[in-house]
């Protein structure tokens, strides 16, 4: 069984997510939706660096129980920035 249930494919100028284990010429859908056909051909090095299809990224997520990106921001300050006036500490 592999680690994760999906991966990455590049396709039509982004990088959507595919269920793992899909060959080539098998037809099948994109987490997002889209249908495909699984190309015979690996991608080139320039198509893994499409963007990730938001859409298929954050059902992954939620699949995985990996918090969403960008992860939100916590209303209580980090301890580092407490009380920084934005003055260095040795003035």
């Amino acid at each position: 069984m592999p680690l994760r249930p999906f991966r990455w494919l590049p396709h039509d100028g982004q990088r959507h997510a595919v269920k793992e284990g899909t060959v080539a010429f098998e037809d099948t859908a994109t987490l997002c939706g889209e249908e495909l056909t699984i190309p015979a051909a690996h991608p080139t090095k320039t198509q893994w660096c499409w963007p990730t299809c938001t859409t298929c990224d954050t059902a992954w997520r939620q699949h995985e129980g990996i918090p969403l990106f960008p992860r939100q921001r916590t209303t209580t300050p980090h301890p580092a920035t407490r009380g920084n006036t934005g003055k260095p500490a040795h003035a």
